[in-house]
């Protein structure tokens, strides 16, 4: 079902300088202050192309590209490979690493039920991003894919010393190896041959990706093989990888409605639990429910105590199909605090940020959300249903300028 190929990739030479200063998360996670601590970092930073400046920014960033392959700070591989990328990380006190498979997938429309999404997109990001494609003609970032099969990476690259190892400001340590043995490319191709791919991040990159290969295969004479522009730049990891790690999205909100009327209401349609301090009620979020119960966490300004809230048999969400009722954003959204919109809220993935804000008065209501489970993230897909906003964020992004792949290079 699924089709993935080595690609000749675009890479950083020694001469743009060490690795870790060039590369930069996903540009959608780089707020004004991240972006210029990047670029200030190296004038060769990955953050100059994916989110370029100037009055004619597609063209700054298509100038900026071709300028560092002139100055050999990008070279195109002389063959193409697979790459294996280990993440070794922190959360909780716990040590984690997550391995992944930079590759090229083929684009398929989600109506292939091959490739398969699960948020909604918006216009505006997909504008910028699709002229951002059409000015460079590259796949600058790589979209975040998830398959239901074992990879066995870690395997296939034991005892081999990566060509790349460095450690970023948040203390995550990242890995490469480049894979071009025709036994392990094609162990992986067949690997992901009958699987779905499960977009976890990089829904807009995967959309306009399939868009701007529908233009160029509009005016292409030679339609007899597959292009480039076929396939998108796509990190593979397993749902069965024990480092694939999903953080809660906990949401802060100002002018929160009134404390007794809001406990008064819950307690008619939930069951409500009083605990004594939000550090209690973290602990008790992060033990699975004795039945399974939807539940989240609320802590208010200028009280002592957190609560905790469970869905029960009377909470209204028999309006949602059967898998949006599993999750605890939905609970939130249609029963806990419904017709609030989202731009209402602001988020944080870090439990003690949201209980800091509450203290500080910076938020009058911190709402606690468990971590989404990954299994849902793939009942959602496959029911081609969508979330709801910030439902998911997995933990730690995949950077941008570990590897470029051209769109014109077959």
């Amino acid at each position: 079902m699924a089709l993935i190929r080595p690609f000749r990739a675009l890479r950083y030479t020694e001469a743009a300088g060490p690795l870790r200063e060039l590369v930069a998360p996903p540009y959608d996670v780089i707020d004004a202050r991240e972006r210029e601590r990047l670029a200030e970092q190296s004038p060769a930073n990955a953050v100059h192309l994916i989110l370029p400046k100037g009055d004619e920014p597609y063209r700054v960033a298509a100038s900026l590209l071709a300028d560092f392959q002139k100055k050999g700070w990008l070279a195109t591989d002389g063959e193409p490979a697979f790459f294996v990328y280990a993440q070794r990380f922190d959360v909780q006190g716990r040590s984690n690493e997550r391995w992944g498979l930079l590759s090229a997938l083929e684009l398929q429309p989600f109506s292939a039920n091959v490739v398969l999404p699960h948020e909604r997109t918006l216009a505006g990001p997909k504008a910028d991003r699709l002229n951002l494609i059409r000015a460079c003609r590259t796949n600058l970032s790589p979209i975040f894919g998830l398959v239901d099969v074992a990879l066995e990476l870690a395997s296939l690259v034991a005892g081999k010393q990566p060509f790349a190892e460095f450690t970023d400001k948040a203390g995550v340590t990242h890995r490469l190896w480049r894979i071009t043995d025709a036994a392990s490319v094609a162990q992986l191709v067949g690997r992901v041959a009958e699987q779905q791919v499960f977009i976890a991040d990089g829904h807009h990159r995967y959309e306009i990706s399939l868009a701007y290969r529908d233009e160029r295969r509009a005016v292409e004479t030679d339609k007899g093989k597959p292009h480039a522009y076929d396939f998108v730049l796509c990190y593979l990891c397993s749902t069965r990888d024990p480092g694939l790690v999903v953080l809660p999205t906990h949401r802060l909100l100002k002018d929160a409605p009134e404390h007794d009327a809001l406990l008064a209401r819950l307690q008619a349609t939930c069951r409500v639990t009083e605990l004594p301090d939000g550090a209690a009620l973290l602990a008790k979020l992060e033990q699975p429910s004795a039945n399974g119960e939807l539940r989240l966490g609320l802590v208010r300004r200028g009280h002592a105590q957190g609560w905790l809230v469970e869905a029960t048999e009377k909470t209204p969400l028999e309006g949602l199909a059967a898998e949006l009722r599993a999750l605890e954003v939905s609970f939130l959204h249609e029963a806990v605090l419904p017709g609030i919109p989202a731009d209402r809220f602001t988020y944080t993935h870090d439990d003690r940020e949201a209980l800091d804000a509450v203290e500080a008065g910076d938020a009058d209501l911190a709402i606690l959300l468990p971590p989404p489970r990954v299994s849902d993230v793939l009942s959602i897909s496959r029911a081609a249903l969508t979330m709801p906003q910030k439902s998911t964020y997995f933990h730690p992004k995949v950077l941008t300028g570990l590897a470029f792949h051209g769109l014109d290079t077959d």
